[in-house]
């Protein structure tokens, strides 16, 4: 299973330094699958061993088809997620599912977090934001066959200043400035032309090789 570094990173600040994947049974309940490996792509990208402690867990999810096919600013897109995803009243806590849509703001031949090391990698902008809990989540198309064209990894902020005045006080070397800026902060995610090529030493393959072996590649 393909998620965001900074989600599998959490193994290393758990206590019992275990984690799971929650996967949803036919009738609506979670079951546990164990994340046996993790392997740090690069781009924040994180590839996960996934042990099924139920076995026809394997059966209670869509394997949906990636795209190759890049997308250009103004292409309706969309991400399905766990964002902000429990809701409790009176005590009783239940797993949201939160859908968010929008367009492709601009493809970015490179972008690199302002935290994290490494290459800059290609990046999709987009017109929503991604709330904490939709990393990881797919980049898919909202028109057309049902594809995979990125992973969501978060946010970037872009800021201008539009105002500064300075002011001196007579007598005084007392100098006061004031600055007003406007930011523009747009959801980010890395683009399947840069996950694609990447290869994993737990596949052995790179993603594009394994996926085309399954037929999940168009």
């Amino acid at each position: 299973m393909l998620t965001a570094m900074h989600v599998a990173a959490e193994i290393s600040r758990s206590a019992t330094r275990a984690m799971v994947i929650g996967i949803e049974t036919p009738d609506g309940f979670f079951k546990a699958a164990y994340v046996s490996d993790i392997e740090d792509l690069g781009a924040d990208l994180a590839l996960m061993r996934v042990a099924f402690t139920i076995p026809e867990s394997v059966r209670w999810f869509n394997q949906i088809t990636w795209s190759r096919i890049s997308l250009t600013p103004f292409t309706p897109v969309r991400a399905v997620g766990y964002a902000y995803g429990t809701h409790t009243i009176d005590d009783k806590t239940s797993v949201v599912v939160r859908g968010f849509p929008g367009t492709v703001v601009s493809y970015l031949n490179e972008f690199r977090p302002l935290s994290m090391q490494g290459p800059p990698f290609r990046a999709y902008e987009l017109s929503f934001l991604a709330p904490r809990g939709l990393s990881g989540s797919p980049l898919l198309n909202a028109q057309g066959n049902l594809q995979i064209h990125g992973m969501i990894i978060g946010n970037a902020e872009t800021r201008m200043m539009v105002f500064r005045s300075e002011e001196r006080i007579q007598d005084s070397d007392n100098t006061t400035i004031v600055e007003q800026y406007e930011a523009l902060v747009l959801g980010m995610a890395v683009s399947a032309e840069e996950i694609l090529p990447r290869r994993s030493s737990l596949l052995g393959l790179t993603i594009e090789e394994h996926l085309a072996k399954h037929q999940l590649l168009v």
